[in-house]
């Protein structure tokens, strides 16, 4: 899934299952940021306030680095039920590594998340758990299993949903996945489907008496403003600034917390907590000749001694 579901969606779900907006947005960015954290930093280096993060992405997903495969299966394929239902393939096969919908290992790493009431731990183990619908049926790894047919089959490498290219993650969008006994895939129903449990799981974790009943309430009118939301198909992932201001307008109404849903900014949480200083080319630029400069850019906390309770920490 993109961004309109890990932020937008994200922080309309965490919103209507009752968090704050304040909360919701930090549930939401977080959740968005594992596809944004893609760049090592080496911060106030030398010093007692050092710090390295950990990514949990690399620069294009097409293009992943073989040493950093790791993060895939951790972070947006998490290992499910090679026997499940929607995992049955023409040929047959079967992974123990295949990503599918609301797996145990997936549902387990929200309730760990859950359990520890950290809003940011919470968001991204939504990134994961989301995926999981999203990425089904395919392996966080370098593996044949992976492969499709195609012009993108061709030049790209089996890990993944590369060959699939963003067809996975563009939410109006309906496609076919070849490999499978079901070949037709719309994404809108894989969203709505992962909507409906994301809710359920954090209306028991904000409200753990609500009754069944109530939340199923919930869920039929999320799924209800959703559908509004997210519009009909868009095989041209075109609409994309339409369904944003439909988000935007569903977060300003009182069942979603009645405040205007910041915008996305993936440098916001980065910018607030880290000062830069550009040596030669801007390491953080997308210019292709910053990868090669050797000037290392000098990064440091603003305030180092508070720099442990910022958002990007």
């Amino acid at each position: 899934m993109n961004v309109e579901f890990h932020y937008y969606m994200t922080c309309l779900i965490a919103a209507r299952a009752g968090f704050g907006p304040g909360d919701a947005a930090t549930i939401a960015y977080a959740s968005q940021y594992v596809d944004d954290n893609d760049m090592i930093f080496e911060v106030s280096r030398g010093t007692g306030a050092a710090f390295r993060n950990y990514i949990s992405q690399t620069m294009n997903i097409l293009k992943p680095k073989p040493k950093l495969f790791r993060i895939y299966p951790v972070f947006h394929f998490i290992p499910g039920d090679p026997r499940a239902d929607t995992a049955w393939r023409k040929d047959g096969k079967m992974h123990w590594l295949n990503t599918t919908p609301d797996s145990k290992n997936a549902r387990q790493v929200l309730a760990a998340a859950l359990a520890s009431e950290d809003l940011y731990r919470i968001g991204i183990a939504l990134h994961g758990y989301a995926d999981s619908w999203a990425h089904q049926n395919f392996v966080g790894y370098y593996e044949a299993f992976n492969s499709m047919t195609g012009p993108l089959a061709t030049v790209c490498p089996n890990i993944g949903h590369a060959d699939a290219g963003h067809n996975p993650d563009e939410p109006a969008l309906v496609w076919r996945d070849k490999r499978m006994l079901a070949e037709r895939v719309d994404n809108r129903e894989r969203l709505l489907d992962a909507a409906d449990h994301i809710l359920t799981a954090l209306c028991g974790f904000v409200d753990p008496g609500l009754s069944g009943r109530a939340v199923s309430d919930i869920s039929a009118q999320l799924r209800q403003d959703l559908v509004w939301a997210i519009g009909g198909r868009d095989q041209g992932n075109n609409l994309g600034d339409d369904r944003v201001g439909r988000y935007r307008e569903l977060c300003e109404r009182a069942a979603y917390g009645g405040r205007r849903m910041p915008d996305y900014d993936p440098d916001a949480w980065f910018d607030r907590a880290v000062s830069e200083d550009v040596r030669g080319l801007r390491d953080r630029s997308d210019f292709t000749l910053a990868r090669w400069d050797p000037l290392t850019d000098v990064f440091t906390w603003n305030d180092p001694e508070g720099c442990a309770a910022t958002d990007w920490h």
